[in-house]
């Protein structure tokens, strides 16, 4: 039988033609984090299924990380990888080599002098998930966004959700902040985007997020409960949907931001 950690990185191939390297030592609690996360694969399915229909074909993923993520676009006509740690952006790199239409390089969204590398490309979309409370300057990462993108581009953001349950959790992995709706709206604003739908995704996470992080006091995620949300993850996600259609409820551990360049 597979260890979790085994089970974690055989889940991580699932995508055709990509392989898996050794993974980076760097960030140790941001990159276990990370790979537990890959083994949720209900979870993931369902971030990219909520962002998709909004996804054009020239994306700049902004902190791709280990690559989690990355693998559900690949068949865009261009998917640019940035992140600021160099072993991910090996690792990631090295995992999708023989896709000719996946570029990742090492860089910091918050560095202007990333723009001129990246402005060339004209995105029509920037795709940020679970990144965006890991910079200080986050404003500025809007705005360096907001330049990268072409008129009419899209950006599609996911972050945590709920300053009430920032924790040690959050600490651990670095977390300045979780947002609240309208703090995240008006942050995304002043960059110079046009709101298309900012909602709370993910009810069923936050007793355990707010157990784990305020009460228990983690620095990571047990493995056992991830196995158990993910085998109850589709109920959960047909409920959540359910609910949403006639209710913007207004809870959820993670917030979606679609936004409009404008």
């Amino acid at each position: 039988m597979l260890s979790f950690a085994s089970l974690a990185l055989h889940l991580m191939t699932d995508f055709p033609g990509v392989d898996t390297p050794p993974l980076p030592d760097e960030d140790a609690i941001g990159v276990e984090t990370l790979r537990r996360m890959a083994s949720v694969r209900h979870y993931n399915q369902w971030i990219y299924e909520e962002l998709a229909p909004f996804a054009g074909q020239r994306l700049l993923e902004v902190g791709c990380g280990i690559g989690n993520m990355t693998g559900y676009f690949l068949d865009r006509e261009l998917l640019v990888g940035i992140d600021r740690l160099p072993a991910s952006v090996e690792y990631t790199r090295q995992r999708f080599k023989d896709h000719a239409n996946v570029e990742i390089f090492q860089g910091d969204i918050v560095d202007p002098d990333i723009l001129p590398r990246l402005k060339p490309y004209r995105f029509d979309t920037a795709i940020c998930i679970n990144v965006l409370e890991h910079i200080r300057e986050d404003g500025r990462a809007l705005r360096h966004i907001w330049q990268t993108l072409k008129p009419d581009g899209r950006l599609l953001l996911l972050v945590p959700a709920g300053k009430y349950m920032y924790g040690t959790l959050d600490q651990a992995l670095g977390h300045f902040r979780r947002y609240e709706r309208a703090e995240l709206g008006e942050r995304v604003r002043e960059a110079g985007f046009h709101l298309i739908q900012l909602r709370y995704m993910n009810l069923a996470g936050i007793p355990g997020w707010y157990l784990n992080s305020r009460i228990l006091k983690r620095h990571l995620l047990p493995q056992s409960q991830l196995r158990w949300f993910d085998r109850l993850a589709p109920f959960f996600i047909r409920t959540e949907r359910f609910l949403r259609r006639g209710w913007d409820i207004p809870a959820g551990q993670s917030l979606i931001c679609i936004a409009e360049k404008t």
